[in-house]
């Protein structure tokens, strides 16, 4: 699941609530959750210190992907297709068994503040077109001083500090990536999610690992 959000945006607060209440609720269906905060809200007032410009490209894509042609914040995305319910405070359901068997191994965080891993994919339905590896980070906060959100203190969940997609060709596929780690991350509030996604971008399977437990 993907939410494009912003600090400059003061529709954005609700689902950044919303996301963070989902931790609670997970049970026995795990969820892998990606906050991309997005930068093209940064003119009107507050630079969000968690955005990127990359964040906004990738918005843009998922909602063409998705067949439609304006992005806005906030936005949410389950499997590939915009997700509505969020407002009613409805959790996303499983699809059912994933198509695919991930595995990745991801070595302890380096001196040079790097996290190495290597995953690796075996489909049994389907062919898997994209990888995303994201590291994401948890209990973030901001003292928003201007803009639409001026006086707010903004707490923030799964938010993606790092990123790197691959393209795979193949229903089998091995790949070795690198992410760098924030100076200011903490490690215990820390997570490696995995994503592999057909090319209708609907999401065939995904996994979270805790940087605490590598």
């Amino acid at each position: 699941m993907e939410l494009f959000t912003s600090e400059g945006c003061n529709s954005c607060p609700p689902a950044d609530r919303w996301l963070s209440s989902l931790d609670a609720r997970i049970g026995a269906e795990p969820l892998s959750i990606l906050a991309y905060h997005v930068d093209y809200w940064d003119y009107i007032g507050w630079k969000d210190r968690f955005a990127d410009p990359a964040h906004g490209d990738r918005h843009r894509n998922r909602v063409h992907a998705a067949g439609g042609s304006i992005r806005y914040t906030p936005q949410v995305f389950v499997d590939g297709r915009e997700y509505l319910e969020w407002r009613h405070g409805n959790r996303p359901t499983s699809t059912g068994q994933a198509p695919i068997r991930l595995q990745a191994r991801v070595a302890p965080p380096a001196a040079d503040l790097t996290v190495a891993l290597e995953v690796t994919g075996q489909s049994t339905q389907g062919e898997p077109s994209m990888l995303t590896i994201a590291l994401i980070e948890n209990a973030l906060s901001s003292e928003v001083r201007a803009g639409e959100n001026a006086g707010r203190l903004l707490r923030h969940d799964h938010v993606v500090r790092a990123v790197s997609e691959h393209p795979l060709d193949g229903a089998n596929f091995h790949q070795k990536a690198t992410l760098d780690i924030s100076a200011t991350a903490r490690p215990e509030n820390s997570a490696i999610v995995i994503v592999v996604r057909d090319r209708g971008m609907h999401t065939m399977q995904s996994m979270t690992i805790p940087l605490c437990h590598v």
